[in-house]
């Protein structure tokens, strides 16, 4: 859990996270999971238009460009971007990650670069031993 923490840098297009804002699981209403600032903020930044949908908005808007243990802080605020990640805190079997997280830098950097090394450890197939999937659920 702790590498999902690498979503405190980067970006995401508004489509990918749009119908979050403006009709939320086909309910004609925004996720009301989502803090209504953050909502008025995002639906400022991604209209319900179509020409939004190549906008960019931050995984992290607290510190855009510095990796730190705000992302987790936004989803204990209930202001995480993603759906995906917002849920990790309505999970009882993440929350109180999500929580120790959010208080403890220490903890958070501790734990990713634990879970870093444990990734890059991780033996990769190549040339004919290894697959590029078609389908990412399936094998080709």
């Amino acid at each position: 859990m702790s590498i999902l923490g690498a979503h405190t840098i980067g970006f995401a297009q508004c489509f990918i996270f749009k119908r979050r804002l403006f009709d939320f699981k086909g309910s004609g209403k925004p996720d009301p999971t989502l803090d209504p600032s953050a909502l008025k903020n995002l639906q400022t930044m991604c209209p319900n238009k179509d020409a939004s949908n190549t906008k960019l908005a931050p995984l992290d808007a607290l510190s855009v460009y510095r990796f730190d243990n705000a992302y987790y802080t936004n989803l204990a605020n209930n202001t995480g971007l993603l759906e995906s990640d917002q849920a990790l805190k309505g999970d009882p079997n993440t929350a109180a990650l999500v929580n120790s997280y959010s208080m403890n830098t220490f903890l958070f950097f501790n734990d990713f670069a634990a879970s870093m090394v444990k990734l890059g450890n991780v033996g990769i197939l190549t040339g004919k031993q290894g697959q590029i999937r078609l389908k990412c659920g399936s094998v080709n």
